[in-house]
């Protein structure tokens, strides 16, 4: 029986198998990019935090602390695949194949597993879900193809730069759009030997740059109900263990445009698609009852729209007695509403995350984002005063973004704190969202340059730059841990689920011991970043001058 070998994963993780490996990665990664600078840049920002409190965090006096205990030292490893693996395996194995699975870092850092089982299967599924842009793709594309195998690859980075993907020897096809129909005729292509790709029902075979590009098509209707059940026990059967935590998707897509966002036009599709709350009801209570699952990770952009299948879905799991605890993507006006949050909490919410994005009302305006800063307050309060733990997150140098916005963000940590936050510098990396349309391009004055090479292409518009908004975001963070104002989320990532309200105290004192008592590390710190702006302003400045008089900016379309 012919076997296909599914890889998942992103190339740079939060769980690292090794140093070497991570080395070698970033090596490899750099080879491949442009625009360097602004992403060691965005890497140190986060790297000086996570290294400075985790060598407080050696230091003896702290390891008796209950709540250090629970949310630092104790660390909430699930070890749950991907959605996508094992929606892969589920749909590989209805379509009569054996499978094999591994981690892109496996690639790297397990050489003897990957090399056995890239010799015993014939085709390679590769998601890109986690893959940030071509630069991260071709140093895998070097270890995974060989003259037997045939390689695939799907997920977000498919539906992006198909031009670029094309003209890539490695690929033998590139599927874009629904997993669940791709999977099935890419199945039925193997199984006839490569001699004829047939589209879905609904989808269509082109040919780019002579390389078959397989479109799934999109469903006759809004309702995702249809769509089969990942089979968490193939996962189980695999890796001989079972999950105390799995993942979850019931949206397709997003009701809101927020001019950064990419996310309402994945999957080759722009129609919002739900699950009902029954169906949903139905997954977690086979989840609860059979396989013993007690938490679910919900990754749609919004799980609390539309909010009437929201309320339904709390009373039905309340109803049902499913006691599972769950995670999930918010909207600040969503939980505005205080008898929602409360009821959320009865249901089994313990963890939402919510974009907030900016404290600045005409920066959330000219995101598009629909919500003012009251409203974003008003539900971290609603969250805060219940218990359900926020995390939220920060976008830092959006088109309007100056110092006087900056502050009223920072002020607003004071005045509404979330419990966990993340900062991210904008980005350009994605073409064809709303703020890179010819229309936003010109009233901005934004100027970038598309390359599917970088991670974080070079950009500035007319109140900053990307160099600025760098620098921007490690001195909010600065000031945030500082002042005792929130908690780092990429510090504690992996023990947040073990968070409760009084442990506040403990855990922002400890945060900000990380750069009072590392005094020297801060300023080794400083040089580098000192060194690092000195790159990136003169790599900023000589790349838009060279633009500037070639004529050659490559602007939106």
């Amino acid at each position: 029986m012919k076997k296909i070998l599914i890889i998942t994963g992103g190339m740079i993780t939060h769980k690292e198998s090794s140093i070497i490996s991570f080395i070698k990665k970033n090596i490899l990664h750099i080879k491949y990019s442009d625009n360097t600078w602004l992403d060691t840049k965005i890497k140190f920002n986060f790297a000086e935090n996570i290294i400075l409190t985790r060598l407080e965090g050696y230091k003896k006096r702290y390891r008796e602390n209950k709540s250090l205990k629970s949310v630092f030292y104790t660390k909430d490893n699930f070890n749950t695949p991907e959605l996508t693996e094992v929606m892969l395996m589920t749909l590989i194995h209805q379509s009569g194949f054996e499978f094999e699975s591994i981690s892109i870092d496996d690639l790297f850092s397990n050489k003897k597993k990957s090399s056995r089982f890239l010799k015993e299967c014939e085709a390679v599924f590769l998601s890109t879900t986690f893959l940030r842009d071509i630069s991260e793709l071709i140093p895998i594309l070097d270890l995974i193809k060989s003259p037997k195998n045939k390689v695939i690859i799907g997920g977000a980075l498919a539906s992006l730069g198909i031009n670029e993907l094309t003209q890539l020897d490695k690929l033998d096809l590139v599927a874009v759009g629904y997993g669940e129909y791709l999977v099935p005729s890419i199945c039925k292509w193997i199984s006839n030997n490569y001699s004829h790709l047939e589209s879905p029902q609904n989808g269509r075979v082109e040919f780019i740059n002579s390389k078959p590009v397989l479109y799934s098509g999109t469903p006759d209707s809004l309702n995702l109900d249809s769509l089969p059940r990942e089979d968490w026990t193939l996962a189980e059967k695999y890796y001989h263990r079972k999950f105390r935590m799995i993942n979850y998707e019931s949206v397709r897509g997003c009701p809101y445009r927020c001019a950064f966002c990419n996310y309402p036009y994945l999957f080759d599709d722009t129609k919002f698609r739900t699950k009902s709350a029954k169906r949903i009801a139905d997954d977690w209570q086979y989840y609860y009852e059979e396989l013993n699952v007690e938490y679910i990770t919900c990754l749609d952009s919004l799980f609390t729209m539309p909010k009437k299948r929201l309320i339904e879905l709390c009373k039905e799991l309340i109803k049902r007695e499913v006691k599972i605890k769950w995670i999930c993507y918010a909207r600040a006006d969503d939980l505005c509403d205080e008898e929602v949050v409360k009821l959320m909490i009865k249901a089994g919410a313990v963890q939402v995350q919510i974009g907030i994005e900016s404290a600045d009302a005409q920066v959330l305006s000219n995101m598009n984002k629909r919500v003012t800063p009251e409203k974003n307050n008003l539900a971290l309060k609603n969250c805060r005063t219940h218990g359900l733990t926020t995390v939220a997150s920060y976008v830092i140098g959006f088109p309007g973004e100056s110092k006087e916005t900056l502050k009223t963000t920072l002020d607003s940590f004071k005045i509404s704190p979330p419990d966990f936050y993340f900062l991210c510098t904008f980005s350009t990396r994605v073409p064809g969202v709303p703020i890179l349309e010819p229309e936003n391009v010109e009233k901005y004055k934004i100027q970038t340059n598309f390359s599917t090479h970088a991670v974080s292409p070079y950009w500035q518009h007319e109140t900053m730059n990307c160099q600025e908004a760098s620098i921007a975001a490690r001195k909010l963070g600065h000031e945030i841990i500082n002042n005792k104002l929130s908690l780092d989320a990429s510090l504690f990532y992996q023990g947040i689920l073990s968070f409760k309200p009084e442990m506040r105290t403990d855990l922002l004192d400890f945060q900000s011991k990380g750069r009072k008592s590392n005094k020297l590390l801060v300023k080794i710190f400083s040089k580098i970043h000192l060194w690092i702006n000195k790159k990136l302003k003169k790599d900023l400045t000589d790349f838009f001058q060279k633009k500037k008089e070639n004529g050659s900016f490559k602007e939106a379309s």
